[in-house]
């Protein structure tokens, strides 16, 4: 279990969590003064202080609230203790790096002197991948767990900054907008941002979309780095969450029939067996996947989490119902409504009554604000049209459906569904926001990227 005896404020963790974010500004103040030229890049030191506010939160917030549990301590204590163990036997240590946890998880490299992982954290094979990730950056930190939660903000605010300026490249938003979309989103940047699941996933499918949109731009030369870096990303997404791997496959392949149509856009009969064609291919797709073994075994675990969140009271009363009692593939295609509204909108305000979820309440009446002036507008055609043509509008669209449907059909508690849900926000608000820039101006936007001066990095 996780040792409960940690102390998290001695001088050393002060001084290294002092000493490595002095590096980590003055990296940022270096990298900014390069691209001085370059005006958006005002933001990307504003981003990384407000992403590190929201994970020092955090911390302190697994720290204090938590008594030094949740997951977070979990996946950094299971760092340490492979830290640990690398200094005790480092043959050791590459065994437990390149292998699962075996014999239902025994710890069969850890001893008294390593300590032991939680067990809980071992024999999860998604939160030990986790572990032995962090515990490769824990040795830069002195093991300290604020100093490595500000390297993954670091990581992750790059992350950011990279589909920021994918983004940008279709000009389709304002540079503030598109800011507040990827960077200043309260609740993404408290979950998103720190030691957890949902840090590896944002980063890895900002991380994921750069280098494959960079593989498939007709205009941009693509090199090996981008087809290893989009493998790699896809494989943590395997490995950590596999779901999100259909979630940002899907969207990616009708976004493709969108370049599609452009190609043969003087050619309406092509183009329309050929957007049907993909449709129908992916649509099909979908429904060979829940007739697979993979898709059953997806079912039934949701099945478990979904009836045991909703029966166990030891989880707390901050939970909500969709009434699911069929798990079949038919009864999870009807409570689609419901679980997208709760992926997008949920906790309502009402429902966000807790000190933990003041702040979703808030984005949630915001994200409401924003539909409500989207959808009752006698543009309302032109801005779906919108959508419809712009590849990354579409991207955007399907993997914030597809990503509430899943966050909101399994989570049950509010706390897991905060935390699941976060990833999809700035792309709902992308979509949200995506006619303000051409009905302002009285133009249309670029449906293709536009060329832009790259930053130095």
């Amino acid at each position: 279990m996780i040792d409960r005896n940690y102390e998290f404020f001695t001088p050393l963790d002060i001084l290294s969590t002092l000493l490595g974010l002095f590096v980590i500004w003055i990296i940022i103040y270096l990298r900014t003064r390069r691209n001085t030229h370059l005006d958006y890049y005002k933001y990307y030191p504003r981003a990384f202080a407000f992403k590190m506010i929201f994970v020092l939160a955090n911390c302190l917030f697994y720290i204090i609230s938590y008594g030094a549990g949740g997951d977070s301590i979990g996946f950094w204590d299971g760092a340490v203790k492979l830290n640990n163990l690398f200094w005790k036997d480092p043959t050791l240590y590459f065994v437990e790096l390149f292998s699962d946890p075996i014999d239902g998880g025994h710890m069969r490299n850890f001893d008294m002197t390593t300590g032991f992982p939680d067990s809980h954290i071992y024999g999860e094979i998604p939160s030990y991948f986790v572990c032995k990730v962090v515990s490769v950056f824990s040795f830069f930190t002195f093991k300290g767990y604020i100093l490595l939660s500000f390297i993954f903000a670091f990581i992750a605010t790059n992350a950011s900054w990279k589909l920021f300026e994918l983004v940008r490249s279709y000009n389709l938003h304002s540079d503030r907008i598109l800011a507040i979309a990827i960077f200043f989103i309260p609740s993404l940047s408290f979950w998103c941002g720190g030691v957890s699941k949902d840090t590896f996933m944002w980063i890895s499918v900002c991380y994921f979309l750069v280098n494959i949109y960079q593989i498939l731009s007709p205009e941009k030369r693509s090199s090996i780095w981008n087809w290893l870096m989009m493998l790699v990303f896809l494989y943590v997404m395997y490995r950590v969450r596999s779901f999100m791997i259909l979630a940002v496959l899907a969207p990616l392949l009708f976004a493709y029939s969108a370049r599609l149509g452009r190609k043969f856009g003087k050619h309406s009969v092509r183009r329309f067996f050929m957007r049907f064609a993909i449709i129908g291919i992916t649509v099909v797709g979908i429904m060979f996947f829940f007739q697979t073994s993979i898709a059953d075994e997806y079912i039934q675990e949701a099945a478990v989490i979904n009836e045991d969140m909703t029966n166990n009271k030891t989880y707390g009363t901050n939970r909500y119902d969709l009434g699911i009692t069929d798990y079949s593939p038919a009864g999870m295609a009807l409570a689609f409504p419901n679980s997208v509204i709760a992926g997008f909108y949920r906790p309502f305000i009402w429902e966000s009554l807790s000190v933990s979820l003041l702040l979703n309440g808030i984005e949630s009446i915001v994200l409401f604000y924003f539909t409500f002036r989207f959808l009752v507008s006698k543009n309302i055609l032109k801005r779906i049209k919108r959508i419809r043509n712009q590849e990354f509008l579409i991207f955007a669209f399907f993997f914030a459906v597809i990503l509430g449907y899943f966050a909101g059909f399994t989570s049950i508690l509010f706390g897991v569904l905060v935390r699941f849900k976060a990833p999809l926000l700035p792309f709902l608000v992308i979509i949200l926001t995506s006619y303000l820039k051409a009905e302002k101006s009285g133009t249309e936007e670029n449906l293709i990227p536009e060329s832009v001066e790259p930053s130095e990095d």
